[in-house]
């Protein structure tokens, strides 16, 4: 959500940083300045203490993911989250979705035409998330960025710049036209089948859609010729079954792409297995 409004004249402005319960989050930069009519990349960037955790998208078994309350002036507008793909972290007898350590989340601010270069902009948040190890604990921060930069924070551009740019080389891309993703149900799992055009051998399903997938069940890959075969057991709270499951597919920490696969009840004839 953004708010459309600058901070009132004479208000404090927020710090750029903070430092709440078990992490440390900062609001960064790709650019020390804005452009009009131009997209300026900005990211909150989380340090998490050791062996703890925030969340995904969609958190998994359980947990809850971030959120962003934006407040803009005029004439900026903030974008969706880009988010890293994740990794399965296992909490007791669960699967959570998330991240360890140096955490940052990119968004694009669009800049109108009208927003003159040079003027001093405040780019302010409301951050809340959830922090867990064995335990949770609720953090929130409010954040505030001035452009363009002050001095004291130029030196450290290039280095939030080459964050962020890493982080959205980790956004799962869309899949290639090329491949072919379907689905079929069966009682208790779903089994996709995904043609890439080569033999895979490893394969993560992150679910897009909450209480589709059992997030703590394992996830069976088998080898085929020009793909895999996934087996995903259907989750306890699924009433129904969905026309199509939509999830981002890891084959590799740099090959995470977004696949959506048609839900099907009669299984196609099968592929022939890698042996």
């Amino acid at each position: 959500m953004a708010v459309l409004v600058p901070f009132s004249a004479g208000a404090q402005v927020p710090a750029r940083q903070a430092t709440p319960p078990h992490a440390s989050v900062e609001l960064i930069a790709a650019s020390e300045s804005a452009a009009a009519g131009a997209d300026l990349w900005v990211a909150v960037r989380f340090q998490l203490e050791h062996g703890w955790h925030i969340y995904w998208q969609n958190p998994g078994d359980s947990g809850t993911a971030p959120t962003f309350a934006w407040q803009l002036p005029e004439g900026v507008r903030a974008g969706e989250v880009e988010w890293p793909a994740p990794s399965r972290i296992e909490v007791d007898t669960l699967i959570n979705y998330g991240y360890e350590g140096e955490v940052v989340l990119p968004v694009p601010l669009h800049m109108a035409p009208g927003v003159r270069a040079g003027e001093p902009i405040t780019v302010g948040l409301g951050l809340k998330y959830l922090v867990c190890r064995d335990m949770c604990v609720s953090g929130r921060a409010t954040l505030a960025l001035v452009l363009p930069l002050a001095p004291a924070d130029l030196a450290d551009v290039a280095r939030w710049k080459s964050s962020i740019d890493e982080a959205r080389a980790r956004v799962p891309k869309p899949a290639p036209a090329s491949w072919k993703a379907r689905a079929v149900s069966q009682p208790d799992v779903f089994v996709i089948t995904v043609e890439t055009g080569a033999r895979e051998s490893k394969g993560v399903f992150f679910p897009l859609v909450v209480s589709q997938v059992n997030d703590s069940a394992p996830q069976p890959v088998r080898a085929l010729e020009r793909g895999l075969e996934m087996t995903l057991r259907k989750s306890d709270q699924l009433r129904t079954d969905p026309r199509e499951l939509t999830g981002v597919l890891a084959l590799a920490p740099d090959r995470t792409y977004v696949i959506t696969a048609a839900v099907q009840e009669t299984p196609p004839p099968q592929e022939r297995e890698i042996r």
